[in-house]
């Protein structure tokens, strides 16, 4: 759990991150569902995510963002 006072106090050390097999998938004209999976090489932790993207006023803005921790293996 990472909390804000100890962010401010102690600064944020980055992890290091893979992502792989990401996918796009569109769900309407303006709104698209990506899908990845992340390997957290600092904390040994891989997860799926998947996040909902609207077209609005222009730009792509995130709508919802889902991760979830697994054990599927990384991918060669």
């Amino acid at each position: 759990m990472i909390y804000k006072e100890e962010c401010i106090t102690n600064g944020v050390d980055p992890d290091e991150m893979e992502l792989y097999d990401f996918e796009l998938h569109p769900l309407g004209a303006d709104v698209v569902l990506t899908t990845y999976f992340i390997h957290n090489k600092t904390k040994n932790r891989n997860t799926l995510r998947s996040s909902i993207w609207k077209h609005r006023e222009g730009r792509w803005q995130l709508y919802f963002h889902q991760g979830t921790i697994t054990n599927r293996p990384i991918p060669n």
